[in-house]
């Protein structure tokens, strides 16, 4: 008779004890501005695939003097939210986990660091979506630099990305990538970042032709999932880019239309340094448009280090709190840069997938995550882990995997949004 003791429900079990917990916190913490944006799980459930909230556009009641005003319609309009699908996969090694027996400490050892970094991963990409600067483009080609390479372990190819969208936090290697236009797959081998040279090891028409010109590319490469194979892969699965909704100009969002009081706060440095005198014509100009402080800035590493030179002996820090009461213990603090406003001291942090030129003041009061459910291993089949057949080369892997994921969307109302661009 098998041992029940190592069978697949009581290490679906134990995973789910062992991490359950632990990767929301993960969720919940990852980066300073994740842990102050709003979630709101369960809002999806009964519905379709969207979700209607309403967005205020200004204030409501009519004023006057001598006599009673006339009133005036409250304005809001209905916001519409489509639910995007987002995942993390992960293999485990079957026979590690049946020679641990079950016993906590055991499969803890061989399991516990790579849950870890899968959540992690699955962050990073969430983060990623923040600052998309379009829908799931992970890089573009530079289009002067020839494509050299095979596709091949030995000689991959070898592509320069285009400088003024690039972001190093963007492109990691081992991800898995697709040229638009293209339904192969590309896996991330090595990023040179002095240079932007990425080497891909897979296959590609367009990449192949390019190196046989040999010739230049600037086709752009998507994150694996997106709708790549359409020419312009603009209906991916991103969650809504806080970069892009502070940047819109015109069209609508949510489907509703970009203008007076559905627009954030823009200011282009073109091209000038980072200045006291900059940040706060920004966070004053959120302020008197959308009638609240900002209670967050964020910025990238380059931006972040020239205000700690910038601010020499002034500089001072904070903790920046969870927006979740059940993570604000000391372990889950981050530090920031603390910044005076007229509302009170507000802290500036860093992301890594935050554009070198831009920094952004955001209210994170109106900035909400909108779920199906809480983000989870899923276990809808009665158990997280299920034996896979994944094949790498011609060996059948004896594995498990796991899957962990949200359905879900971020609503960014613009109004009470800033963004500077365009910093050297």
């Amino acid at each position: 008779m098998a041992d029940q003791s190592v069978s697949t429900t009581t290490l679906s079990n134990l995973f789910k004890i062992k991490y359950g917990k632990k990767s929301f916190a993960v969720f919940n913490t990852s980066t300073p501005l994740w842990s102050r944006v709003k979630k709101n799980h369960g809002e999806f459930k009964g519905k379709t695939s969207g979700l209607t909230i309403n967005a205020v556009l200004g204030f409501t009641g009519s004023v006057g003097a001598a006599v009673i005003p006339e009133a005036n319609v409250f304005t809001d309009v209905n916001a519409v939210l489509t639910r995007k699908k987002q995942y993390a996969r992960m293999l485990l090694d079957r026979e590690a986990m049946v020679a641990s027996e079950g016993k906590d400490a055991a499969f803890e050892q061989v399991t516990k660091y790579q849950v870890k970094k899968c959540v992690e991963s699955f962050m990073r990409n969430m983060e990623r979506q923040l600052f998309a600067i379009e829908n799931g483009m992970i890089f573009q080609g530079d289009g002067t630099t020839n494509v050299t390479g095979n596709g091949s372990t030995g000689t991959p190819y070898l592509v320069i990305g285009l400088a003024s969208n690039w972001v190093d936090g963007f492109v990691e290697v081992g991800d898995s990538i697709q040229v638009a236009g293209e339904t192969t797959i590309l896996r991330i081998s090595n990023v040179v970042r002095s240079t932007r040279q990425v080497a891909l090891v897979g296959t590609s028409a367009a990449l192949a032709a390019a190196a046989g010109g040999p010739s230049a590319t600037s086709a752009k490469f998507y994150i694996q999932g997106i709708n790549a194979a359409a020419a312009t892969p603009t209906s991916g699965n991103d969650i809504t880019s806080i970069l892009q909704v502070c940047k819109a100009t015109s069209s609508t969002l949510y489907g509703v239309s970009v203008g007076e009081r559905f627009q954030s706060q823009q200011i282009n440095a073109a091209s000038a340094g980072i200045t006291t005198d900059l940040i706060n014509q920004l966070v004053t100009q959120v302020e008197q448009f959308a009638g609240e402080s900002p209670d967050i800035l964020v910025t990238s590493y380059k931006q972040y280090r020239k205000l700690q030179d910038l601010l020499g002996d002034k500089l001072r820090y904070m903790d920046v709190t969870n927006r979740e009461k059940m993570f604000r213990k000391a372990e889950f603090n981050m530090q920031g840069i603390q910044w005076n406003t007229t509302s009170g001291v507000i802290p500036v942090v860093t992301s890594k997938m935050c554009p070198d030129d831009h920094f952004f003041a955001l209210n994170t009061d109106n900035i909400s995550l909108f779920t199906s459910e809480a983000p989870k291993w899923f276990d809808e089949d009665g158990t997280v882990l299920l034996r896979t057949g994944f094949t790498s080369g011609s060996t059948t892997s004896d594995s498990y995997e796991a899957r962990y994921g949200l359905y879900g969307e971020l609503f960014v109302h613009p109004q009470a949004q800033g963004v500077l661009y365009g910093l050297a």
